[in-house]
């Protein structure tokens, strides 16, 4: 009988033997295929060697990795836009990190069942990233709706969710959680599609941006998008002050990386303007 109760013992015991499965390491190169688990990002990431075969310069050109080391020829973190360069400020007025991008790739990186051809990640000057930026496309409305189904199925309701644009069904959501937040944005946009059997038209597609952002640098990362101006500006040959260009003291200024919660105009949103309609919650 003793025996007996020994050899069931040990048949309970056994299976709690096995070892577990072996977890699903990270690619340390991004390439094509590479499928980067953005949902599993711990912020100490060596992102040198994440971009060591594939990395665009400020002019989004592709670096030839072959010649000499592509980290030290990465760019400087910079907002650029038309204000930017028209006024010729630099944005961020100190120095605040570096930004790595990715060339086209196909499946480079992944968010459970969302797939993204393109990968940025912002570092600071330590060059630990702080946050990722990466887009994604999909033919049909209904497989983006049901990846943003399964977000939230995992995450829970959004924090925030604003309708931004109309023109092309601009929606943001944002999920705030412990160390990290995420934010979402789709849209569309529309090309044209050429052929020779007669089937020539337009081509929709929807798109999908996701931001991830690491808690404790959204301050520092905030205070980065704003540049506070002195009072008066040279501008075409001539001193100018603020209200003569319809400029504020301190102004934001918008890129990728800019979450839009920080708009507090957003935030505010008076009259419900910003609620994203039923319509498009059911297409996104």
């Amino acid at each position: 009988m003793k025996q007996i109760l020994n050899l069931i013992l040990l048949a309970l015991i056994l299976p709690s033997c096995h070892p577990a499965p072996p977890k699903e390491e990270q690619p340390t190169v991004l390439v094509s295929r590479a499928e980067f688990d953005l949902e599993k990002v711990n912020f100490q990431e060596n992102v040198p060697r994440l971009y060591s075969k594939h990395l665009l310069d400020s002019n989004d050109l592709q670096i030839d990795t072959a010649k000499g080391n592509p980290a030290k020829q990465v760019s400087r973190y910079k907002i650029s836009n038309v204000m930017t360069d028209a006024l010729k400020i630099k944005v961020p007025q100190q120095d605040f990190g570096y930004l790595y991008k990715s060339p086209q790739l196909d499946s480079v990186a992944k968010f459970q069942n969302i797939r993204f051809g393109s990968l940025q990640i912002l570092c600071q000057r330590d060059k630990k990233p702080v946050a990722f930026y990466a887009e994604a496309e999909f033919k049909e409305a209904k497989l983006r709706k049901k990846c943003l189904d399964d977000l939230q199925k995992k995450y829970g309701k959004p924090k925030y969710a604003f309708f931004l644009e109309s023109g092309f069904d601009v929606c943001s959501y944002e999920w705030v959680l412990a160390d990290r937040t995420i934010q979402v944005e789709t849209s569309y946009s529309v090309g044209v599609r050429i052929s020779t059997d007669g089937n020539s038209g337009s081509i929709k597609t929807y798109k999908l941006d996701m931001l991830i952002v690491h808690n404790p640098a959204k301050e520092a990362l905030y205070n980065a998008h704003i540049y506070e101006f002195p009072d008066r500006i040279l501008y075409d040959g001539k001193l100018r002050n603020l209200k003569e260009l319809q400029l504020q003291k301190k102004s934001t200024f918008k890129d990728d990386f800019l979450l839009h919660s920080t708009n507090t105009e957003l935030i505010k949103n008076v009259g419900g303007i910003y609620d994203i309609p039923s319509s498009e919650s059911d297409q996104n």
